[in-house]
């Protein structure tokens, strides 16, 4: 592991440590996760510091998470570093979580936060659609992503299209819960989403045509 990578900066030792042994339990356990187990409970778990609340969001949330990221980021090296941070935060964070928090939308909003502080760093999101897309091979012990037509148009939207798309279309967050994350009201955020909308299917379109026209 690189001695500085971007979701360790900021880390303590004993937050590391403590994060490194829940990740390696939360993968024995993820395949025999209790699927009754609300978030709710796995809140109140987190608040008591007691290491199944990790271990049940971290099987409950990874795939996704990281799938998330992958597409947001266009770049696997990149979406590893941040969902690494992602439940970083959760492992030093969790138990200070207050008793009503959505624990899936916390951490895609911490997930979401860290790429665009990542980006705002380091220039990412004028380099964006640049970024050689994901091939087919790629993936985590936690998802397998596959290339395709609709993976070709999302690469080439603006991030901002590209995450509302990701976080509604593909995670099945409500329009609430994404709101909240972006600081606006529902009104606006279902006109973003239909403009959004209207721009992946002429890019789809678009990302088609080019295909066939290569073939």
């Amino acid at each position: 592991m690189r001695s500085e990578r971007a979701g360790d900066r900021g880390v303590t030792g004993d937050t590391r440590e403590k994060f490194e042994s829940r990740a390696r339990a939360s993968r024995v356990v993820s395949s025999v996760s209790d699927p009754e187990l609300s978030d709710e409970a796995l809140v109140t778990l987190l608040r008591a510091d007691d290491e199944r609340g990790f271990e049940g969001a971290y099987a409950r949330y990874s795939a996704g998470v990281f799938g998330f990221l992958v597409r947001l980021c266009r770049s696997r090296a990149l979406a590893e570093d941040l969902f690494q941070h992602t439940f970083f935060r959760l492992a030093e964070r969790g138990s200070e979580l207050r008793r009503d928090s959505e624990l899936r939308a916390w951490l895609f909003s911490v997930a979401r936060n860290a790429f665009h502080s990542h980006a705002r760093t380091h220039l990412v999101a004028e380099r964006m659609v640049d970024l050689v897309p994901v091939p087919e091979s790629a993936h985590s012990p936690e998802s397998s992503l596959q290339l395709s037509d609709l993976e070709r148009a999302l690469g080439r939207l603006e991030t901002s299209d590209r995450e509302l798309l990701l976080l509604i279309g593909v995670e099945g967050l409500a329009h609430a819960e994404v709101a909240g994350m972006l600081r606006i009201d529902l009104a606006a955020l279902r006109k973003r989403l239909s403009r959004a909308r209207a721009r992946l299917a002429e890019t789809l379109d678009d990302t088609r045509a080019r295909v066939q026209d290569k073939g």
